[in-house]
């Protein structure tokens, strides 16, 4: 199988390309900073496409032309979600693609409306359009919070408490809204790329649809014990407040922002729906596929 994984210079896309290369499949990059890419990583591709932006119509032409699967690894930025993939996703039935698959790797937004999470918003808004207007059928992957994500390693988004996150990599203090015994689901860049691999691969990836995946599941206080194991380093627990509490602070954030700067509240949001359940994976497809899953210990040694 030819795959082309667009934003193959991100964190995830570069990933991507090992998962599908190690599984015997080619695979063609397309980037608008190719340069970024290592000579390891270009010693695996089928070749480069250059794209000038993501609204490059014959760049985008040009790399899903003869390829059997279209992998999305788009940042989250809402312009390259809902505008980039639908150019994308155009692209690719013209070279008559069957294989899409979008970019996901969120928590579950699946019932969920408009205005809950504007992050999302792209997501759905895309998912919904293309339901309406295009032969192909996207396959969607959640997987929780991703788990480079969710520590704040440098060059893969600040969750921390400065943008309502809970792990200060500095002080390594954990921030605790609820109980604490609340279950999040996480997932590594190397395991969503392993996951995304395998069901690309499959015969039914032509039907598209959800899954549901991820490395692990833990609650926050299991998250900092066993960071003070594994790295022998105190970690301060702060219980900051009940959801309740968090909710308001969210929706004062929200009241007192616009949609243009919903970066700047978000974090809120994305606590607040993860502690109250409201898009945690509640069947989970791991069993379905061939991938061993990174434990949170081998996480935590290797990656921190």
């Amino acid at each position: 199988m030819l795959v082309v994984i667009a934003g193959a210079t991100g964190n995830l896309g570069q990933k991507l390309i090992d998962s599908f290369f190690n599984r015997g499949h080619s695979v063609r990059a397309l980037a608008r900073n190719p340069s970024t890419i290592s000579s390891s990583k270009r010693s695996l591709l089928e070749g480069i496409i250059t794209s000038s932006t993501y609204y490059d119509i014959d760049a985008l032409d040009r790399a899903c032309k003869g390829v059997d699967a279209v992998v999305c690894a788009y940042s989250g930025i809402p312009e390259l979600q809902l505008e980039g993939q639908l150019l994308l996703l155009r692209a690719a039935e013209r070279a008559g693609v069957k294989r899409f698959l979008s970019a996901s790797w969120n928590y579950d937004w699946s019932s969920m409306t408009l205005g809950q999470q504007e992050s999302y918003d792209p997501y759905i808004s895309f998912r919904r359009h293309v339901e309406t207007s295009s032969p192909i059928k996207p396959v969607y992957i959640f997987c929780g919070v991703l788990a480079e994500v969710l520590f704040s390693l440098p060059g893969h988004g600040d969750f921390s408490p400065k943008n309502h996150g809970v792990w200060d990599p500095a002080t390594k203090t954990m921030e605790i809204w609820g109980t604490g015994e609340e279950q999040w689901q996480w997932t590594t860049e190397r395991d969503a790329a392993e996951f995304a691999a395998q069901i690309m691969q499959r015969e039914d990836a032509i039907h598209g649809g959800f899954w549901r995946v991820c490395s692990g599941s833990h609650t926050l206080r299991e998250v900092a014990a066993t960071y003070e194991k594994v790295k022998r380093a105190e970690v301060q627990v702060v219980k900051k407040g009940t959801i309740e509490e968090l909710r308001a602070c969210a929706l004062e954030a929200r009241a007192q922002g616009s949609p243009r700067d919903f970066w700047s509240y978000v974090g809120w949001f994305y606590q607040l729906y993860t502690v109250a359940g409201t898009w945690s994976l509640k069947t989970l497809d791991n069993d379905r596929l061939n991938v061993t899953a990174t434990s949170l210990e081998d996480f935590i040694r290797t990656a921190m």
